[in-house]
């Protein structure tokens, strides 16, 4: 039920952005880099699945989520919260919001 509710409240939040695309993509590489990685890895990943995104752009959303709550940062590293319904929640509605299904 947790899950639910931070997915549903976390898709309303990725539907009024300017770049939904973007911000799952970023959500999506966090995960796939294990939950936790530096601006460059980050980068990397979201341009394999989007195509050329600029890393001042990244910068940019990451930093927007930290400030909102949704993400964590420590040192050079952003992390996905690590409760295991906000992960989730986070993760799952960023790929149903993913046009391209990764």
């Amino acid at each position: 039920m947790a899950i639910e509710q931070v997915k549903s409240e976390f898709k309303d939040f990725l539907t009024s952005t300017q770049s939904p695309e973007r911000y799952s993509a970023i959500l999506i590489s966090l995960d796939r880099l294990g939950g936790r990685g530096e601006l460059r890895d980050v980068t990397k990943v979201v341009n394999a699945l989007l195509g050329e995104v600029p890393e001042p752009r990244v910068h940019e959303i990451l930093n927007r989520l930290v400030n909102l709550g949704f993400l964590r940062k420590e040192g050079q590293e952003y992390l996905l919260p690590e409760d295991e319904p906000d992960r989730k929640g986070l993760v799952e509605a960023s790929k149903e919001l993913s046009k391209g299904g990764y």
